[in-house]
């Protein structure tokens, strides 16, 4: 992840992370193509049944940038066979920029 010397960092719980994503504009960006995707991970899952999704299922990681070049949102997904959203339906937010902030996903290993 590449931020500007301006960029604030926010440590955020998954509510807030997703809430944040979801009242943005990036969602509809993203399903627009005014988006444009690279992906950091995309992985083929060994034993998909162990995390409820089916055989040739994806494990993928997705930066979105902006016409400018700059990233604004990752998330993470399942991608099933069928080209559906596996789990949730939805793609999860870990890192999201907003104005001068970025707010990441609080990962609490300790839960």
């Amino acid at each position: 992840m590449t931020s500007t010397p301006a960029d604030k960092t926010q440590y955020v719980d998954a509510v807030s992370i997703r809430k944040l994503f979801n009242e943005s504009q990036f969602p509809q960006m993203i399903t627009s193509g005014q988006l444009v995707s690279a992906y950091l991970r995309n992985m083929h899952l060994i034993n998909p049944s162990s995390v409820g999704e089916p055989w040739c299922t994806y494990a993928q990681m997705i930066r979105y940038v902006d016409e400018t070049g700059r990233w604004v949102v990752e998330v993470f997904q399942y991608l099933r066979p069928d080209g559906s959203i596996g789990a949730s339906g939805k793609a999860d937010p870990k890192r999201i920029r907003l104005n001068d902030m970025v707010y990441i996903l609080q990962i609490d290993h300790f839960a």
